[in-house]
């Protein structure tokens, strides 16, 4: 006995890896060792809702009567984390009278979902969306949505539907969508005055196009945090879309201070190809690891539209060092051939507290960098707080773009998310991107 508890003390402490089995609720089972070998005679998997199993299954590394590490149990575990349709996920090995079992729990996440959002900050920058939601439709991992989006530019219907890679070949994803609606193209300037000794911004309209729009979108992909030996295995997409411009969407409008609207229908066939490398793991909210992207797309003009080019790059980066502390970081820049209408349009989505269209160009960036911290996390409940440096430009040359100084914001959040129906999402941010951009960001 003595040696026994001198062995368990050593083990503790140097995490020396050896073969140790112990009683639990009266089954041995056989406690994890990285590089301890174990032969997986049965898989049993356990939940408490609706995902099959086979879903779960395709994301193990290995099958019933493998013999395998324990480090590849622990990769497959995080696997079916990367799934995102789970709570908790958590395993064990129990050694039965037909051989080694191999106990999974993943608990089910409420994934389908009334869809009711809200994103607010004043009447120049806000989303509401209804609808109707399914991240894990009949528990196969397809994801289905049919919405009603209202922003400030426009009003959408939208329908999107995700087959993911547990349905289809190997590592083949597909996505189909469709949006209709109503638009707009604006082009702003923020002009900051000061009078009686307090400053104040006022927002000029440089250019409108207003539109009705119409699009569909099929995507062939290779998801890259599925992609362990970051083969070239890149996406494809094909779109249509049309835009009809509509002056009366914007009838009260002085069209006399000269904005310019143009009087065009424009009709495309895009064409799309991207790739990545690099994985990032995902434990409820909480991420780690890196992504790299390329993306290239052509839009080609039909019925006398003119033609245009798209080049993207991004990369994003996430590092948890403790169960309170996690660094983010991503950055993305791009470029268009289009004309002015088309061009890169940024706002909120981009920097943190702009109005949308008030950063515009053929070339911009945008990047962001936090700290983030984790103040509870379990399947029931997880409270994640930030304190973030979000910035971006965007002009019509490079030799511009990176000299000039850059939009930025400073800024911070707090969040509040049940991960069992992680649909039920609260946050509240509040930023500073100088005078006259919005302060105050609420999330449901």
């Amino acid at each position: 006995m003595k040696k026994v508890l001198v062995v368990l003390i050593i083990w503790c402490v140097n995490s020396v890896s050896f073969d140790l089995r112990a009683q639990n609720n009266g089954k041995n089972q056989i406690v994890n060792n990285q590089t301890k070998e174990v032969k997986i005679d049965k898989i049993e998997i356990s939940k408490n809702w609706i995902s099959r199993d086979f879903v779960i299954k395709k994301e193990l590394l290995f099958e019933e009567g493998d013999t395998v590490t324990f480090g590849q149990i622990d990769a497959s575990i995080t696997n079916v984390w990367n799934i995102g349709n789970f709570s908790d996920v958590h395993y064990s090995i129990i050694q039965k009278p037909e051989g080694n079992t191999l106990e999974l729990t993943a608990h089910d996440a409420v994934k389908f979902y009334p869809a009711l959002a809200v994103d607010h900050s004043s009447k120049n920058d806000y989303q509401y969306v209804l609808g109707y939601g399914d991240g894990n439709f009949l528990g196969t991992n397809v994801g289905v949505n049919a919405l009603w989006d209202k922003k400030p530019t426009g009003t959408s219907w939208v329908f999107n539907i995700a087959i993911p890679r547990q349905l289809l070949y190997k590592n083949m994803t597909a996505q189909f969508g469709f949006n209709k609606g109503e638009d707009t193209k604006v082009f702003l300037e923020r002009e900051v005055n000061e009078e009686n000794g307090k400053k104040h911004a006022d927002y000029k309209t440089l250019m409108l196009a207003p539109y009705h729009k119409l699009s569909f979108n099929a995507i062939i992909g290779n998801p890259w945090h599925l992609d362990y030996e970051y083969k070239f295995t890149p996406n494809f997409s094909l779109s249509y879309s049309q835009h009809q411009v509509d002056h009366s969407l914007v009838e009260n409008e002085d069209f006399t201070q000269g904005i310019t609207v143009p009087e065009k229908e424009y009709t495309y066939l895009g064409i799309g190809i991207s790739e990545s490398v690099g994985i990032i793991n995902i434990e409820r909210h909480r991420k780690d690891g890196y992504r790299a992207s390329a993306s290239y797309n052509v839009n080609v003009g039909l019925m006398g539209t003119k033609s245009f080019h798209g080049f993207g790059l991004g990369a994003e980066y996430h590092k948890i060092f403790s169960k309170l502390i996690q660094f983010s970081a991503r950055a993305n820049t791009g470029l268009t051939t289009a004309s002015d209408q088309y061009k890169f349009i940024m706002g909120p989505g981009d920097v943190l507290g702009l109005r949308y269209g008030e950063l515009f160009g053929k070339k911009s960036y945008s990047a962001y960098a936090g700290s983030h911290f984790t103040w509870i996390n379990n399947k029931w409940i997880s409270v994640e707080n930030a304190y973030f440096l979000n910035w971006g430009a965007a002009d019509d040359s490079y030799s511009k773009l990176f000299t000039k100084v850059p939009t930025a914001s400073i800024g911070t959040f707090i969040e509040f998310r049940l991960p069992i129906a992680p649909i039920v999402a609260f946050r509240l941010t509040f930023m500073y991107a100088g005078v006259g951009t919005e302060w105050f960001k609420f999330n449901m």
